[in-house]
C-alpha cells in the first residue's frame, strides 16, 4: 500500500516555525504559517500568527489576520486572550494593504460579531474604487455573517452590484438579499430586473429574494411567474415555491 503523504509533513511543527522565523522569502514564509496552523495547536498558531502581523510581507500578514480570525471556532479557543487580541488586530484596520484590512475586518467580525470599527472597514470597502471583484464577493459575504449592518446602507451600493459585468459579483450580492428575509423587500425593483440575468444562480437568488419579501405585488408576481417556467429546473422550482409562498400569506 502506498504511503500516504500528508500537507506540510515533509518537516515537523518545530522545523516550520524554525523557517517562520528565519526565512528571508515571503513564500517561505507563508508556507510555513500554513504548516504551522496545519500542525499546530491552536495557543501554537496564534502565537506564530501574532508575530506575522507586521511582517514585511503583505500576503503573509494578511494569511496571519485571516487564521487568527478562524482560531476562534478551533478547539481551545477559550484558552486565549481574545480582548488583546482584537487590539492587534484593530491595528490592522490601519494596514497599507487592502487585503490585510479585509481580512483584519472580518476577523474582528468573527471574533466579536457587533464589533463596530470592523463593520466600518467592511462597508468603506465595499465603496472603494478599483476594488477586485473577488474582494468584493468576500466582502459582500462577510456582511451577510453579521447581525448590527443596517440593511437600508446596503441598497444603493446592492443596486450597483446586481448590474455588475462579474457574474461572482452578481450571484454574492443576490445570495445575500435573499438571507435578509423579508427586509428583501428594500430591493423590490432591482430584484425584478435580476429576473433575467444570464446566470441561473442569480434567478434562483432572486426568485428566493422575491418569495422572502412577502410582497405580492403585480410586478412580483409578474417576475415570478416569467421564472417559473425558466429553462433551469431550480431556477423554475424555486420560483413556483415563491408563487405558493405568496399566495399563501396574502
Amino acid at each position: 500500500m502506498a504511503r500516504i503523504v500528508l500537507p506540510f509533513s515533509r518537516h515537523s511543527l518545530g522545523e516550520w516555525i524554525e523557517i517562520l522565523q528565519k526565512a528571508t522569502s515571503a513564500d517561505e514564509r507563508y508556507r510555513a504559517l500554513l504548516a504551522v496552523n496545519s500542525l499546530g495547536a491552536i495557543t501554537k498558531v496564534v502565537d506564530c500568527c501574532r508575530d506575522q502581523l507586521r511582517d514585511a510581507d503583505s500576503s503573509v500578514r494578511a494569511l496571519a489576520v485571516k487564521l487568527l480570525g478562524q482560531a476562534k471556532s478551533r478547539s481551545g479557543a477559550d484558552s486565549i486572550g481574545w480582548a488583546e487580541l482584537m487590539c492587534e488586530l484593530t491595528e490592522r484596520l490601519s494596514d497599507s494593504d487592502i487585503d490585510v484590512r479585509f481580512e483584519a475586518a472580518r476577523a474582528l467580525g468573527r471574533i466579536q460579531i457587533n464589533d463596530e470599527s470592523s463593520k466600518g472597514i467592511l462597508l468603506s470597502l465595499l465603496e472603494e474604487d478599483g476594488i477586485q471583484p473577488l474582494m468584493i464577493a468576500a466582502v459582500v459575504s462577510s456582511l451577510a455573517e453579521r447581525s448590527d449592518v443596517d440593511l437600508t446602507q446596503l441598497v444603493a451600493r446592492y443596486t450597483l452590484l446586481l448590474t455588475d459585468e462579474q457574474a461572482e459579483i452578481r450571484e454574492s450580492v443576490s445570495a445575500a438579499i435573499a438571507a435578509w428575509g423579508p427586509q428583501a423587500r428594500l430591493m423590490l425593483d432591482p430584484l425584478v430586473q435580476s429576473i433575467e440575468d444570464e446566470e441561473p444562480l442569480v434567478r434562483e437568488n432572486v426568485a428566493l429574494a422575491l418569495g422572502q419579501s412577502g410582497v405580492s405585488s403585480e410586478k412580483v408576481l409578474r417576475a415570478l411567474e416569467s421564472a417559473s417556467t425558466d429553462e433551469d429546473a431550480i431556477v423554475a422550482s424555486v420560483a413556483q415555491e415563491s408563487l405558493r409562498q405568496l399566495s399563501q400569506s396574502s
